[in-house]
């Protein structure tokens, strides 16, 4: 593991940014500032037909654990000024997004789309479309369910007193029900839960925001010095300064949003409306996850810390939000240990769609006898999640994610631009 952190800490501390911050600079360029059409993407999700159920099943994927745990941690490691570079991440790469998501919809075949079906047929890059969905396949397996059910026995463990493998079994078959249902059971899950997740937790958040709000001027100060700083600051919320803020801001970014790997792209090659549609669509999910729903975890933690600056005393990186929750009474913990439950569940049954998509890429024709066992093994790995320790499934997290920013970034930069 020693390996594995001195390794994304050289990847993450200045290629990786740099390549991810230019690609979503490129195509906020090649785009024409794409980002102005937020609007119009919110409201295609709600008129269009279908465009809810693939906004919502992309969220499921995107909205977890990182939303809270993760910009807990890239707080604690990177300081105050990660939040500004994890907002930063998701603003800019709502522009990749719709770009991975316009390829993917317009390339999309009748077994579905992603970036791995336009490396194949449009790009006439087989291998490198087999790498990907291997990788994808690989960071479905691990990732994309490891984090969200250890963040689950954590919160249970230290808020109802709840053992790791009850957590573990008990996340592991609600998971699994929907899981064998196939894509339709996961659609259908993720297009009911998502929407009252994200109310949820979006009003336990603004009351806290507005319990701080004195504090909320200050918060932002700091947030903004830290993110230039080019010293690190000592103290109970210390600043990294620019360096830190940079590497644990852009990468617990784009691990909640997703924007550069192209696991949206996945999604969108589900739908059925246009290319230039569905785009704006997926780009949205982009803007509810960082922009809007890491910004305010962001600042209920930076916020609650100035208004007590021992109220983090005991707690570990990833838990200052609940010490943040912690403040109210009874009800404050178990909230957010809710919240946190079902906000994993619904990562975890998101993202094996993209997994199931990779076994079809990859096997085709015995797709019907590698997927039962994939499913098994994808429980199974919920399961081992609740037991495993959260430094080193972070460390893999980051590690896993640079396997499928390489190929589609490559695939971004070197495909000709949109043309709406």
């Amino acid at each position: 593991m020693e390996y594995i952190t001195f390794l994304n800490k050289f990847l993450w501390g200045g290629p990786i940014l740099a390549l991810l911050l230019s690609t979503h600079v490129i195509m906020t360029i090649r785009s024409r500032f794409v980002q102005k059409k937020v609007l119009t993407g919110i409201r295609y999700s709600a008129g269009q037909k279908g465009g809810a159920s693939v906004l919502f099943t992309t969220l499921a994927a995107t909205l977890g654990t990182g939303n809270i745990i993760g910009v807990s941690t890239a707080i604690a490691l990177g300081g105050p000024g990660a939040l500004f570079w994890c907002l930063i991440t998701g603003f800019f790469g709502m522009a990749t997004t719709y770009y991975e998501c316009y390829l993917s919809t317009k390339y999309k075949t009748s077994e579905g789309g992603g970036p791995m079906y336009v490396m194949r047929d449009v790009m006439n890059k087989p291998f490198l479309g087999k790498t990907y969905a291997f990788f994808m396949l690989l960071v479905c397996m691990s990732t994309g369910c490891l984090t969200q059910s250890n963040a689950v026995s954590v919160s249970f463990g230290q808020t109802f007193g709840i053992s790791p493998v009850i957590c573990g079994f008990l996340v592991a078959i609600i998971s699994g029900l929907v899981i064998v249902g196939g894509k339709e059971s996961i659609v259908k899950a993720c297009t009911k839960i998502v929407p009252v997740l994200c109310v949820f937790f979006i009003l336990g958040c603004l009351f806290f925001l507005c319990k701080n709000i004195i504090y909320i001027p200050a918060s932002i100060r700091l947030i903004i010095n830290d993110a230039f700083s080019l010293k690190a600051c000592s103290g109970g919320l210390a600043g990294g300064g620019f360096i830190l803020a940079a590497r644990y801001g852009i990468a617990r970014g784009l691990f909640t949003n997703e924007a550069g790997m192209g696991s949206a792209g996945v999604f969108a090659g589900s739908s059925n409306l246009s290319a230039h549609t569905q785009a704006l669509v997926s780009m949205t999910a982009t803007f509810w996850d960082t922009v809007v729903i890491c910004t305010v975890t962001g600042l209920v933690i930076i916020s609650s810390f100035l208004a007590d600056p021992s109220s983090i005393n005991g707690y570990g990186s990833g838990e200052y939000v609940m010490a943040a929750f912690s403040s109210v009474p009874y009800i404050g913990k178990p909230f957010l240990s809710l919240a946190i439950c079902g906000f994993a569940i619904s990562t975890i049954i998101g993202w094996f769609y993209p997994g199931e998509q990779s076994v079809r890429f990859l096997f085709e024709s015995k797709e019907e006898h590698i997927l039962p066992i994939i499913k098994t093994i994808y429980i199974v790995m919920v399961f081992l999640g609740s037991v495993f320790s959260l430094e080193q499934i972070w460390e893999l997290a980051d590690l896993f994610n640079i396997f499928l920013i390489v190929p589609n970034v490559y695939m971004l930069l070197f495909f000709k631009s949109v043309k709406k």
